[in-house]
């Protein structure tokens, strides 16, 4: 009875969340939210099958996508991801989680950069030999816990800042989701509220938070010693663009070689991603596992790529 009461909680919140930002739009609401780069897929793994992993991120990278994945971990693990994002720019990111208690405590930075670059006004379009730099920042704690056999918790908060040419705005993010087992085969439901925060200005323009909710659900169609297969679907809302629909698939052989893939439907652009990955859990004396994927954005921007590594003690 209990995990009931907190799922329709989380629920409750998610709807009340999206009543407060239905703000009577008739246009598209596309780019509408601030500290976009909180949207960039962190973890190999999760890209390469298509960001529909809600259901599936249960290691350390579940920080980015899910907090109530984190009490799958039962050690301690840390996670490195080397994003090359578009236009030169990249994405780093690190995150260690720990056993405390009852609890699985989580703890992450993320930094986003670009290439510093020239300036330009409008008496001097070529540049002003002025070179001008520009990031972000993001720093999280997640406190997540098991309530049972089929049911997760997680809770997230974290300080975001996003610079551009020495001014600078930050703010302070919640993050909350769900994970629960329905107990037919491996099946299970996530629920994700994602950066939900206070509106920010920048100079004299206010901008609200890219708030974001998960719906996802994942499979282990096939689970044996040798093969494991797992589908998955998320059902994206976000609050400063039009919903999307992420699935994808992941096939394990031999707990040793992972190949996946995914596809983004009703998205404007990433929609097709794969990747693979490598685990020596059972060849070494810690648990290792390395993670690539791709990630098309079309002519116009080209791929991106990912590599994830994942050590466990």
């Amino acid at each position: 009875m209990a995990r009931i009461v907190t799922i329709l909680m989380v629920l409750s919140l998610a709807g009340a969340a999206r009543a407060q930002e239905d703000y009577g739009f008739e246009f598209s609401k596309a780019g509408t939210g601030g500290f976009q780069f909180l949207k960039i897929g962190m973890g190999a793994r999760e890209v390469a099958m298509g960001e529909a992993v809600a259901g599936v991120s249960q290691d350390a990278n579940a920080v980015f996508w899910n907090p109530a994945g984190l009490p799958f971990v039962e050690s301690y693990q840390a996670a490195f991801t080397h994003n090359a994002w578009i236009a030169g720019s990249r994405v780093d990111a690190f995150v260690g989680v720990f056993p405390a208690l009852s609890f699985v405590i989580g703890v992450h930075v993320m930094q986003f950069a670009i290439e510093e670059f020239e300036e330009t006004t409008v008496d001097a379009p070529d540049g002003t030999g002025r070179m001008v730099n520009a990031g972000d920042l993001n720093i999280g704690l997640t406190v997540s816990r098991r309530f049972s056999d089929r049911f997760t918790l997680g809770l997230q908060a974290k300080y975001v800042r996003e610079e551009l040419d020495g001014v600078a705005v930050n703010n302070l993010l919640f993050d909350v989701g769900a994970m629960y087992y329905i107990g037919f085969h491996h099946l299970r439901l996530a629920f994700v509220v994602q950066h939900f925060g206070a509106d920010r200005a920048y100079f004299v323009e206010k901008f609200r938070m890219p708030l974001l909710f998960r719906v996802g659900a994942a499979d282990d169609v096939i689970d044996t010693e040798d093969l494991r297969t797992t589908v998955a679907l998320d059902l994206v809302h976000p609050t400063d663009n039009t919903e999307w629909l992420n699935a994808g698939a992941e096939v394990t052989l031999m707990k040793l070689l992972a190949l996946r893939a995914g596809y983004r439907f009703l998205h404007e652009d990433g929609q097709l991603s794969f990747g693979g990955g490598l685990s020596g859990a059972d060849l070494l004396p810690i648990d290792v596992r390395i993670d690539y994927a791709y990630a098309s954005f079309g002519e116009a921007l080209g791929a991106t790529h990912r590599i994830s590594l994942i050590v466990g003690f």
